[in-house]
């Protein structure tokens, strides 16, 4: 663990990513970590209505790959999708892209080990030798129709190694040492022709499978069009989502279902029982329906324990979903602790960015310093007690009045059992509609949504009686 440093101030402004939406219409890679040597392409295909020509149209791509690097993963996506982030830094302005692989590692989360620079290389290379035909599959935002291209993404790439970065870091200007690649022409032009859409590059960074990851960027591009989305099922999962097309119906379920709870859980589709998620259309034939959470659901699923009590600290929603979906609990519970033993004794580390100090305090895994091992183990002879947030010495981050995440669990759990299910009940038939109807709704599957909703509907009756007793220590009702 890293040693408790001097905080130095974040940088300004929020970075913005990009996503190319022919990228994210269909899938570039395979979702396996592996595939079978002999395999040496990937097809997939749809059927749309052309508005141009007043008809429907078939779509399809297909990859190719070299014989001795193979067809892209789940990993080569999204390196891709980093290489889009790095030609965004200049605006696209330029087709070749000067980097360092240190850079790119760390754009993408990878871990800074021999494997990751060897894997990366290994990525880079294998672009080089896919080959992309779209067959009426490449939309133009030039000639506003869907057109035929064949092409490499990368037409170019220079890794440079250790002696010819040695000669070339002696050069001035800011390529100096730099490794490059370079676009193919018709992929850079589709970024200068504004063909591309923001994405939340952190979130999907921080989905934990490939299927989460492929469905967030289908979703994000198809969400325009409305927030409810139907599709044929084996469609959507075999050739958008790039599932296996040996799988029968229930295997393309189960294959979804983890992706789908993630989704749901952090807020970004609305929760659906199975019935209502999935549809027959006729024998042998589903369809999918999916509708993206409105900004109250986004907001309750936010507020689930540990990721409140980041966003009351100051952590953004995204920061707090990412580090909750990467980090052990115990180790955040553990620095938040910290951080608010280090506010009630006004240390500067975290005066003047406290939610910047909490953010590395748990990324890099600070060590607790030997002071606060010995606070904490004086603390734990006596019965613990509860102190609302606001008797810590607020910063500019944290909003004033907001309840303490382990108070309010402190308080509610040291309840008798029949008293918290009393309570419950009462608080239901008292809170605001939509929020007893999502109770109501999900009490007997008790999902991710029926979670959020009970936690919230506690958490507001809490709160209000930690901020009663705002002069005084609070103790649990106990029997």
């Amino acid at each position: 663990m890293n040693a408790l440093p001097q905080l130095k101030e974040p940088a300004a402004g929020r970075e913005i990513y990009r996503d190319e939406l022919n990228f994210a219409e269909f899938p570039l890679a395979s979702l396996s970590t592996s595939l079978p040597k002999d395999q040496k392409t990937l097809e997939f295909t749809d059927e749309i209505f052309d508005k141009s020509l007043n008809k429907r149209i078939q779509r399809k791509l297909t990859i190719t790959a070299s014989d001795k690097f193979g067809l892209p993963t789940a990993m080569d996506d999204e390196v891709i999708l980093g290489l889009i982030q790095l030609t965004g830094k200049s605006d696209f302005e330029n087709r070749r892209v000067h980097f360092t692989r240190y850079e790119l590692l760390k754009l993408l989360n990878w871990p800074d080990a021999t494997r990751s620079y060897r894997r990366l290389e290994e990525s880079l290379n294998r672009w080089l030798g896919v080959t992309l035909y779209y067959e009426k599959a490449w939309w133009s935002k030039e000639e506003q129709s869907w057109v035929n291209e064949g092409f490499h993404l990368l037409e170019h790439v220079q890794i440079l190694d250790q002696e010819r970065q040695r000669r070339s870091a002696k050069k001035n200007g800011e390529e100096a040492g730099k490794s490059s690649f370079a676009w193919n022409e018709i992929v850079f032009n589709s970024f200068k022709a504004g063909y591309i859409k923001q994405i939340d590059f952190e979130f999907y960074k921080s989905l934990k499978s490939a299927v989460s990851k492929r469905l967030y960027r289908f979703l994000d591009k198809r969400f325009y069009r409305g927030h409810r989305l139907e599709f044929d099922l084996r469609v959507f999962c075999c050739e958008h989502i790039g599932l296996s097309k040996n799988y029968h119906t229930g295997e393309l379920k189960r294959a979804l279902s983890e992706a789908l709870y993630e989704l749901e859980t952090l807020g970004y589709i609305e929760a659906a029982e199975t019935k209502e998620r999935f549809i027959q259309e006729a024998r042998g034939k589903w369809s999918i329906v999916l509708c993206r959470a409105s900004k109250s659901t986004a907001r309750l699923a936010e507020s689930s324990p540990l990721v409140q009590a980041l966003i009351d600290r100051g952590l953004s929603a995204a920061s707090a979903r990412r580090i909750i979906g990467r980090t052990d609990s115990k180790k955040v519970e553990e620095k938040v602790l910290l951080v608010d033993w280090l506010s009630s004794r006004n240390d500067p580390r975290v005066q003047k960015n406290r939610a910047g100090f909490l953010y590395r305090a748990i990324t890099e895994d600070f060590s607790l310093p030997d002071d606060y091992r010995a606070a904490t183990r004086a603390k734990e002879k006596p019965k613990a007690k509860i102190i609302p947030i606001n008797r810590v010495a607020p910063t500019s981050q944290t909003e004033p009045n907001r309840g303490d995440r382990f108070a309010i669990d402190s308080f509610w759990n040291a309840l008798p059992v029949d008293e918290r299910s009393r309570l419950e009940d009462e608080l239901v038939q008292n809170a605001p509609l939509f929020l007893r109807q999502s109770y109501e709704e999900g009490r007997q599957a008790r999902g991710p949504l029926f979670r959020v909703v009970q936690q919230s509907i506690i958490d507001g009756h809490v709160r209000k009686i930690l901020a009663e007793s705002e002069t005084k220590l609070l103790s649990p009702i106990r029997p």
